[in-house]
């Protein structure tokens, strides 16, 4: 779902941009679920040909920006690739709505549409402070 959204803004972007998702314990080559299909369709955005994937060493490496959903994501990044810690960052993180800013993000798997539609609308209101800091990192490799 971030990843639809955010390649949705960064459309709108000068340069190229190579947005790409993975989880800490998916299993690959999983579909999107049905609500995110239906909730960003709304948005007229299809992530119907995408498949999940396992964060790697390749991604990590290649990656200017590497956001994290949760507080336990970051820390296992950091874990795992401690050369990426430099590069991590919460993606609530530079949030201006404190209510929202430095918190998780809610893994909505198992629950309803609605689950969808709140983490939808959270990371609506988060993903554009998330693109004014990559905007305003020197040298960002977008």
């Amino acid at each position: 779902m971030a990843e639809g959204l955010f390649r949705s803004m960064a459309a709108n972007e000068d340069g190229e941009w190579e947005i790409r998702s993975a989880g800490i314990a998916t299993v690959g080559g999983e579909p999107p679920s049905t609500h995110t299909l239906t909730i960003l369709k709304d948005k007229n955005i299809d992530l119907s040909g995408n498949s999940s994937q396992q964060i790697n060493a390749e991604l990590v490496n290649s990656s200017s920006h590497i956001l994290a959903m949760s507080a336990s994501h970051l820390y296992t990044i950091a874990s795992v690739f401690p050369k990426a810690a430099d590069k991590t960052f919460l993606v609530t993180e530079f949030c201006a709505d404190d209510s929202i800013c430095g918190h998780d993000i809610p893994d909505p798997i198992g629950g309803g549409l609605d689950a969808y539609t709140d983490v939808r609308d959270i990371l609506l209101e988060t993903l554009p402070s998330i693109m004014q800091f990559i905007l305003k990192t020197p040298n960002n490799n977008t």
